[in-house]
């Protein structure tokens, strides 16, 4: 009677270590190589997407593509890597955004594929008194070491280059 109860109590001990061990190599598994998973809006006047284009340059390869009816796309991006979004719409401002995955494997949360959500709200060309952005609107990137989300915004107008005359 003594041994039955013995070997009851090493089979469970042994079962709770077996468990212990397998939640550990289960956290120790690397992420997948799509280190970061960007789902973004659009927002344009009008409501009609199917001219909207997003242009993604990863490590100079460039891929366009559109977004659905609703606005909404996704695009999965290696990690280490800079990234060039720019969202166009004829009529109007074209904007670009910057991501940053360097880091975005780094801290606790790095260890899982990285989802980052926003939205791009599309102004018209007439409606921005011949000012365009000079650069990039925005950019995201992971801070170095613990890996959280960095956001930046540049609001910033400039007068748009006009083209010269032609003369004939």
């Amino acid at each position: 009677m003594k041994n039955r109860n013995t070997i009851g109590w090493k089979l469970g001990l042994l079962a709770i270590i077996l468990l212990i061990n397998l939640g550990n190599t289960r956290a120790a598994t690397p992420p997948a190589d799509d280190a970061v998973v960007l789902t973004a809006w659009l927002h344009v006047e009008g409501y009609t997407m199917s001219d909207v284009t997003v242009a993604v340059e990863v490590n100079g390869a460039t891929e366009v593509g559109r977004v659905s009816e609703n606005g909404r796309f996704t695009v999965s991006l290696p990690a280490d890597a800079e990234v060039l979004l720019r969202f166009e719409k004829p009529g109007h401002l074209p904007k670009e955004v910057v991501v940053d995955t360097r880091h975005a494997r780094d801290g606790e949360a790095g260890q899982r594929t990285r989802h980052v959500k926003f939205a791009v709200i599309m102004e018209l060309e007439r409606h921005m008194a011949g000012l365009t952005y000079p650069g990039p609107v925005g950019t995201l990137s992971f801070d170095n070491g613990g890996g959280c989300l960095a956001v930046a915004h540049d609001r910033n107008r400039v007068p748009a280059k006009r083209q010269a005359t032609m003369v004939f």
